[in-house]
């Protein structure tokens, strides 16, 4: 019965982690293929996932430095089971500078001209605060 138990268990807990696995993987190469000639900087993985007690999911952030007289472009590949798009936006100094939902529209990338080096922030989330996982790439366009 032991034996049963732990086999059970063993193959729940493989069966849980190559899900996520598959969701990260595939939609890493799908934003990479998306980011075009750019060249590649960093990529972001966001995976939001609602606790018992919450409603809804709150954000994910991540800090870049981002250098004066530069073009980059930032794209977002959602995972097929999320309900929603997942917003990516841009702020420095908790000043939104871009995003990739603008005028009640959805895109699947930005591109942004840095005038100022500095650390900028990137903010993840749903806007109706769903779980959902996604991958974003950052790349260089071009330096001015």
């Amino acid at each position: 019965m032991k034996k049963l138990f732990y086999s059970f268990l063993i193959l729940f807990t493989v069966s849980v982690l190559s899900v996520s696995a598959q969701c990260s993987d595939d939609l890493l190469k799908t934003a990479l293929k998306e980011m075009g000639s750019s060249q590649y900087i960093k990529d972001f993985t966001v995976e939001m996932v609602k606790e018992r007690k919450d409603v809804k999911t709150g954000y994910v952030k991540f800090s870049v430095v981002l250098n004066s007289n530069t073009q980059y472009k930032f794209n977002i590949v959602n995972g097929a089971s999320n309900t929603e798009k997942m917003i990516m936006q841009l702020k420095q100094s908790d000043k939104l500078i871009s995003s990739n939902f603008h005028n009640g529209k959805m895109y699947d990338e930005f591109q942004f001209i840095c005038r100022k080096t500095g650390v900028y922030h990137l903010y993840f989330s749903f806007k109706g605060g769903q779980e959902g996982c996604a991958k974003a790439v950052l790349s260089l366009v071009k330096q001015l």
